[in-house]
C-alpha cells in the first residue's frame, strides 16, 4: 500500500510540473503563500520546483525523440520492404498479382463463412 501511494505522489509531482509558470509559482495564491515564508524556504521550494519542471520538460523531449526515431525506422523498413519486393515488376504485372491475391483473400473468406454455415447447419440437425 505503502509503494502504491508513493507511485502516486511521484506521479502527482511528474503531471504537477506543468503547473508552474516561468518562476515556479502555480498562480496569484501560490506565490502570496511563498512570499509569506522565509527567503531561504520560498528558494528551496521553487528551485525543487523549477527542477522537476526541467526533469518533466526533458523526459517529453527523450520520449519524443525515440517516438520520431520509430516512426522514421518504420517507414524506413517499409519503404526498403516494398523496394525489395517490387524491383524489376512493371505496373502492369503488379496490379495482375494485386488482383489474384484479392481473389485467393475472397476464396478464403467464402470456404469460411460456408464451413461455418455448415457446422451450424449439423449442429441443428443433431438436436
Amino acid at each position: 500500500a505503502q509503494e502504491s501511494e508513493e507511485e502516486e505522489e511521484e506521479e502527482e509531482d511528474y503531471n504537477s510540473a506543468d503547473d508552474y509558470d516561468e518562476e515556479g509559482y502555480k498562480g496569484a495564491q501560490d506565490r502570496a503563500e511563498l512570499m509569506a515564508k522565509s527567503q531561504l524556504e520560498r528558494e528551496m521550494i521553487l528551485a525543487e520546483r523549477l527542477e522537476k519542471r526541467d526533469q518533466r520538460k526533458e523526459q517529453l523531449e527523450v520520449r519524443a525523440k525515440i517516438r520520431a526515431q520509430r516512426n522514421q525506422n518504420a517507414a524506413t523498413k517499409r519503404s526498403s520492404a516494398r523496394g525489395k519486393a517490387t524491383a524489376g515488376k512493371d505496373r502492369a504485372s503488379q496490379m495482375r498479382e494485386l488482383g489474384a491475391k484479392r481473389r485467393e483473400a475472397e476464396a478464403r473468406r467464402d470456404r469460411d463463412r460456408e464451413q461455418r454455415q455448415g457446422g451450424s447447419d449439423d449442429d441443428d440437425d443433431e438436436g
